[in-house]
């Protein structure tokens, strides 16, 4: 125990416990003995229903120095948090919290009186953000004060419950590893459960489907959360905390095997951060109890795109591609050369490939307390995976949160305490940065996906109707532009030409009142008051689905609603997968094949006026349109939606009389 808490507890108890006496003997009364906290938890089998938070909360915040084979205590098991001692002090003293040195050294109350024993900073963890919640240290106190129990199981059972106790959370890794988890903690990875669009979405499908989609997208967002049984309908807010990890670091470095298959549902090895080996991609693994750390070895699958594979190629029960990135690799040049989706999308400028001898070298790992020179160095790779999304949540909520957040509405500031609000400035801070760093890495991607070439005429006459032709050269050879959930990604030209007033006297690949495309999507285009663009350049895939007439219709979602009243996701009766779709629904490929072109000629009616016309051609880039937020119920996310200009091309035509 801390001499100084230990002193000022002391004569706390001392001062209570003198002027109770007195007042006893004033009284004519004689105290009575105490007793410790009752177990409320019966035997032979107790089980402490707070053990979970009090094993994920030390987890989180204090194994990564309290480990076995180090100088301090080790923390890592509930026989050794429970026999565990800090000089002559024990750790835990089951039913009394206040002997309790782990109680006491993570007690604190900014708004503690003098002399109440209770101190207004904790002893530990030694980070301000970390430092515990109210509602935490009432936990810790509440699992003491019961006597201290985990669980244990009946003699006849020897099976041992998944719990998300078995799934390492990330912030358990952030001790040896912080350079890679803040590199995914600002991911696609790591917001893939998070994505307000992509609950909506998902939520939405399972009404379309009456429930039978079960958890198909679920699955691939959160792995760890589908391993623990959590269903494709659960909110977001009754997820656990490793579900909303999404895809954590256990989901791929706890993999020992190959697993050839996509559309998700990978094998993640159970088990506690030090009892199961860490797969990754050095033969020569470091780790182990001989510097207090997990096993690790190598898995060279993890340096294959079928690895990746395994969730960017998905194909629903009736057959149907919906993505197909990796489909899309194994074609491609980069494959035929060896490039893997790991090189351009783990390297240190996202979007190029870079062989691994060509990465910077550092060490992957800081083990605290193990010397820097045992750690050998290696080529590293970036754990950012950049893609075209980015996160439309708050900066208070992603990438990371404090666990006071959860307790209290921490958006009315004036109720917050001095230390709530400086830590959620301070977080808030650190949120922006990352998020700021995720910006310039996705943008650094967008931009190496392709190049357009424009061909004006510099002079013409009045009344004169000329060609401005626009080719978009794909730089990609590993894959289409764009890819992935490509139905909902927009790529596209937008010609504009305007008088010398900025009177717009052409344009294609404008947005209409809703922001969308003048395409058959558009809620303008259906009520006629605008006009279909008939030159619009869109590398968009569509969903195309056949109508009880026998007709073909672009729809928006990926679920038939023309044909059957009730929609039911049932396997394919016939060989859809010889096709890659069913008969009676497909996607209609628009996007641009690796390294391929494709021009566009934009015929342009010049006025009678003479005078100069400037000409605007952007490719521009969109990862979710907003008719799509309409058609999932989130149109308040609309906003957020960002068209990125790729690239730029401007000039001018001099007209005559």
């Amino acid at each position: 125990m801390p001499a100084a808490k230990k002193l000022t507890s002391q004569l706390a108890v001392l001062t209570i416990g003198l002027g109770l006496v007195g007042s006893l003997w004033l009284f004519g009364a004689a105290p009575s003995p105490v007793e410790a906290v009752p177990h409320t938890i019966s035997l032979p089998h107790p089980y402490d229903p707070d053990w979970p938070d009090i094993y994920m909360m030390l987890a989180k915040k204090c194994v990564g120095c309290h480990r076995p084979g180090t100088e301090r205590t080790d923390l890592t098991t509930y026989e050794a948090i429970v026999e565990g001692k800090i000089g002559d002090d024990r750790m835990v003293v089951p039913g009394r919290p206040e002997d309790s040195a782990l109680f006491l050294y993570v007690e604190w109350d900014e708004h503690a009186a003098v002399g109440s024993g209770v101190p207004r900073t904790p002893e530990m963890p030694p980070d301000k953000l970390d430092w515990l919640s109210p509602g935490q240290q009432e936990t810790i106190k509440r699992w003491i004060a019961n006597g201290a129990l985990e669980y244990r199981l009946p003699d006849h059972c020897d099976i041992t419950p998944l719990t998300e106790l078995e799934f390492p959370s990330a912030k358990q890794c952030q001790a040896c590893h912080p350079n890679q988890y803040d590199e995914w903690s600002r991911s696609m990875h790591a917001y893939a459960q998070h994505s307000p669009a992509f609950e909506a979405f998902n939520l939405t499908l399972m009404e379309r489907t009456s429930g039978t989609q079960g958890t198909f997208c679920t699955r691939c967002h959160t792995p760890i959360g589908t391993a623990l049984g959590e269903n494709g309908n659960r909110r977001n807010i009754h997820r656990s905390r490793i579900s909303m990890e999404g895809i954590t670091c256990v989901a791929c470095h706890r993999r020992s095997t190959k697993h050839y298959k996509s559309s998700g549902r990978v094998p993640v090895e159970p088990g506690k951060l030090q009892d199961v080996c860490m797969y990754g991609p050095f033969d020569n693994g470091v780790g182990g109890p001989g510097i207090g750390s997990h096993n690790s070895a190598e898995l060279p699958y993890i340096k294959t795109s079928q690895f990746c594979g395994e969730c960017h190629d998905v194909v629903n029960p009736q057959g149907i591609r919906l993505e197909e990135a990796f489909s899309e690799w194994q074609n491609s040049p980069a494959a035929k050369e060896g490039i893997t989706c790991q090189m351009c999308h783990m390297g240190p400028v996202q979007g190029l490939p870079f062989q691994e001898c060509d990465r910077p070298l550092g060490r992957a790992a800081i083990v605290p307390g193990v010397p820097e020179e045992k750690i050998p160095l290696r080529h590293l790779t970036n754990h950012t995976f950049a893609g075209p999304d980015y996160s439309l949540l708050p900066d208070t909520e992603f990438p990371e949160k404090l666990d006071w957040m959860y307790e209290k509405d921490y958006t009315d500031w004036n109720a917050l305490s001095r230390y709530e609000q400086e830590t959620l400035t301070e977080l808030r801070k650190k949120n922006r940065y990352s998020l700021r760093i995720a910006d310039e890495k996705r943008l650094e991607l967008l931009s190496n996906a392709a190049d357009i070439y424009v061909t004006s005429p510099q002079t013409a006459r009045s009344g004169q109707t000329v060609n401005v032709d626009v080719t978009v050269q794909s730089k990609l050879s590993g894959h289409s532009f764009p890819t992935g959930f490509t139905a909902e990604r927009q790529a596209w030209i937008s010609t504009i030409v305007r008088d010398s007033q900025g009177h717009t006297i052409f344009a294609s690949g404008d947005l209409d009142k809703n922001g969308d495309l003048r395409d058959e999507h558009s809620y303008a285009v259906l009520a006629n008051e605008v006009q279909r663009d008939r030159y619009l350049l869109n590398f968009q895939n569509k969903f195309i689905a056949l109508t009880s007439e026998g007709t073909e219709r672009s729809v928006i979602l990926s679920v038939n609603r023309h044909l059957m009243p009730i929609n039911i996701l049932r396997p394919a009766d016939g060989i859809s997968e010889s096709f890659g779709r069913p008969p009676i629904f497909r996607i209609a490929k628009g996007s641009l094949a690796p390294l391929s072109k494709q021009s566009q000629s934009y015929p342009v009616h010049l006025p009678a006026a003479a005078g100069t016309y400037h000409v605007e051609v952007r490719l521009n880039f969109r990862h979710l349109p907003p008719t799509l937020m309409d058609h999932i119920g989130a149109p308040h996310l609309k906003h957020q939606l960002q068209v990125v200009v790729l690239k730029e091309w401007c000039g001018t035509i001099e007209v005559a009389p």
